[in-house]
């Protein structure tokens, strides 16, 4: 309890102070949240030439159900929580983040649709705005605009920001050829099911790759990225048991609470996914033990460690030298 009051006390202080001197509120014209309310980004400046590209996560919707005014599933207008917690690679101030004194770009994420949507939807007397693709290309056409010249760009997102940094990796790497960049994704492994509508109900943004077909998996998506990047790395940490990735499995299969069986053929079809990909020589993985979903916002960042290799140090090797080891199974 004394835990709680103390972190309710920092969240008023810190709504009350705002996000500053650290993150700067940019607003984008002609944006919008999935409840018709305005979408904006955060910039938090540092070295032009080395850039962290981050997309927000939470959750996504693609039915009446899971899109209703009542539904938990996905977040409905902009909120920076993890601004304000300052933990994880939010922790601007702290020497030991591995993204310390790059610039930060904080991409919300208000749409329910994975940060690539284009539609906007009628599910029977409620509409949502699945606008998420506008929203994202606002923000990096700021980006490709004010940091023409970087020299290292960092393209990740927790849970469905991981999605959103996958999704828009094509754009990112085709604007900055001659940078070193490395795309992660946390939490964000796309275990689905064959008959997910997602993507058909938003009329998704996807990848321009070669090879792509019309409605590729995230897997799919990794390694015709790494094949038409090279030079580029690509890599995805999650845990085992990650118990959000397991409930959005369950949720497509009309199956909630997750059964058993349910969370072992995610963690089977998740370990096959990532060790199909690990055999393209630059992409990575960091598979952690447990349930806990995402790193990036946590101050487990800090303290992780799997055999040998803190996910700290794997992270900063990425950012850093374009490369690091395969962790776990």
């Amino acid at each position: 309890m004394r835990r709680l009051l103390g972190l309710l006390l920092f969240l008023a202080l810190a709504l009350a102070q705002g996000l500053g001197p650290y993150w700067q509120e940019v607003q984008a014209q002609g944006t919008v949240c999935s409840d018709g309310s305005p979408w904006r980004f955060y910039v938090s400046p540092g070295d032009p030439k080395k850039v962290l590209l981050d997309f927000q996560g939470g959750g996504a919707c693609w039915d009446a159900q899971t899109c209703g005014p009542q539904s938990q599933t996905y977040r409905k207008r902009v909120d920076v929580q993890e601004l304000l917690l300052a933990q994880g690679i939010y922790n601007r101030a702290s020497i030991a983040n591995p993204f310390f004194g790059w610039t930060h770009v904080f991409i919300p994420y208000c749409t329910g649709d994975l940060h690539v949507g284009r539609a906007t939807v009628d599910y029977g007397g409620f509409k949502v705005h699945h606008q998420g693709a506008r929203n994202a290309l606002a923000a990096l056409e700021y980006v490709f605009k004010n940091y023409p010249k970087a020299e290292r760009v960092f393209v990740t997102g927790c849970s469905a920001g991981g999605y959103g940094a996958v999704f828009w990796a094509d754009k990112v790497l085709a604007a900055y050829k001659n940078a070193q960049i490395a795309v992660c994704g946390d939490a964000a492994l796309g275990v689905s099911t064959t008959d997910f509508a997602g993507s058909r109900v938003w009329n998704a943004r996807l990848p321009e790759l070669p090879g792509l077909g019309p409605n590729p998996s995230v897997e799919e998506i990794y390694r015709a990225l790494a094949r038409a990047y090279p030079g580029a790395a690509f890599a995805q940490y999650t845990t085992q048991l990650d118990g959000t990735q397991i409930y959005f499995y369950a949720l497509m299969k009309k199956e909630v609470p997750p059964s058993e069986a349910t969370a072992r053929e995610w963690a089977v079809r998740a370990q096959t996914s990532l060790q199909s990909l690990a055999k393209e020589p630059n992409f990575t993985y960091y598979l952690a033990p447990g349930s806990q979903h995402c790193i990036l916002p946590r101050p487990e960042l800090y303290t992780l460690k799997v055999g040998e290799v803190s996910v700290l140090d794997w992270l900063r090797s990425l950012a850093e030298k374009g490369q690091a080891p395969r962790v776990g199974p």
